[in-house]
């Protein structure tokens, strides 16, 4: 009878090990009813566990097919702004770069989903910082276009070089801020540096940049043309250039702004996982370790959401770029349909000087 029921509570463990366990623990003390209170919280820890793991599987498979658009549409992006004439402007620049930074935050994902090492997780954080940077950037920018008068002087000032070396000198100071955590042999001070360092850095240029561009708008709310209310000193050419140069900052801060919020909301979830990380590994928290990693994937998922939502906002927002994407990818249509009314002409002329040519022999 005492086996039958031993056998009986077996049937609902699911690890051997646990099993033997509560097997010895059962014949020493013939506590029978310790095993069949453990039975169900086994199965529903079980139950739990496959849920999790279903989770997961969806994530992946989900966050794989959003990565791979990711890249797809960064590089069309890429392409468009650097094969169109009239989109390799300074206007553009910043624009580059953050596609740019997409692309190689969505290529280290994947790779790093395939090897987890502390080197791509490191180049993977900071290509998504360069992404924050060049919003920032983005805002510093227009400010000066607005605040340098007279446009051109703005112009000789910012140049296409300077813009360049500006990029790669922030691609640098990212780089620079991630990778040298991979070198430290601590876990307690590198879990430090990743939960509060970085992420209160992150927040801070967040931060930064929101303020920054507000009071961008609020410049270009009460902005006015350099001597335009001096009508025997304004300058036409200038006045014109200023207020073309206005509405361009307006329509792309509003575009960086959709930007900023939406890579701000796919960022924070991953950056309170990370303090919660913090609180799991040095016993602050009763967070179980199943919630915290279905938590993760989750967030996760959401933090590789940002590069294929930037390209649809391009998209959206910049008739520049659609206009360069038309002229790029149907101009092969237009000159294949341009080539097939050709020779359809062609046929048509040749079949009329074919009947004419008929019609003046049936004459003759």
């Amino acid at each position: 009878m005492l086996s039958h029921k031993v056998s009986e509570s077996m049937f609902w463990l699911r690890d051997d090990r646990l099993a033997a366990l509560v097997s010895s623990h059962f014949r020493l003390n013939h506590l029978d009813e310790v095993c069949f209170r453990i039975c169900p919280v086994d199965e529903v820890v079980c139950r739990q566990s496959t849920m999790g793991s279903t989770l997961i599987t969806v994530i992946n498979y989900s966050g794989a097919v959003i990565l791979v658009l990711a890249v797809l549409e960064n590089l069309l992006v890429m392409v468009v702004l650097a094969a169109t004439s009239h989109l390799r402007i300074k206007y553009f620049a910043f624009v580059f770069s953050l596609a740019l930074a997409d692309l190689a935050f969505s290529v280290m994902a994947i790779v790093y989903a395939l090897n987890r090492a502390r080197f791509l997780s490191a180049l993977l954080q900071s290509s998504f910082f360069v992404s924050v940077l060049m919003i920032l950037a983005v805002a510093v920018n227009r400010y000066l276009a607005l605040t340098i008068t007279p446009p051109s002087r703005y112009d000789a000032l910012v140049t296409r070089c300077r813009l360049v070396v500006v990029c790669l000198l922030l691609w640098c100071f990212s780089l620079a801020l991630h990778l040298p955590v991979i070198l430290v042999a601590s876990d307690e001070v590198r879990l430090i540096l990743s939960a509060w360092s970085r992420s209160m850095l992150v927040l801070a240029v967040w931060i930064v940049t929101a303020v920054l561009y507000r009071f961008v708008f609020r410049k270009i709310k009460s902005y006015v043309p350099p001597l335009a209310s001096s009508p025997g000193l304004s300058i036409p050419d200038d006045s014109e250039q200023a207020a073309t140069r206005v509405r361009q900052t307006r329509r792309l801060l509003v575009t960086f702004s959709i930007i900023l919020v939406t890579s701000f909301i796919c960022w924070i979830p991953f950056n309170v996982g990370q303090i919660m990380e913090y609180f799991i590994k040095t016993g602050q928290s009763t967070i179980s370790d199943d919630t915290f990693n279905n938590y993760n994937w989750v967030c996760g998922f959401i933090y590789c959401l940002s590069p294929a939502i930037n390209p649809l906002i391009y998209w959206w927002r910049l008739d520049g770029f659609r206009q360069g994407f038309k002229e790029l990818f149907c101009r092969c249509l237009l000159q294949n349909q341009e080539q097939l009314v050709e020779t359809v002409d062609g046929n048509e002329n040749q079949q009329n000087t074919e009947s004419t040519h008929w019609i003046k022999n049936d004459n003759k």
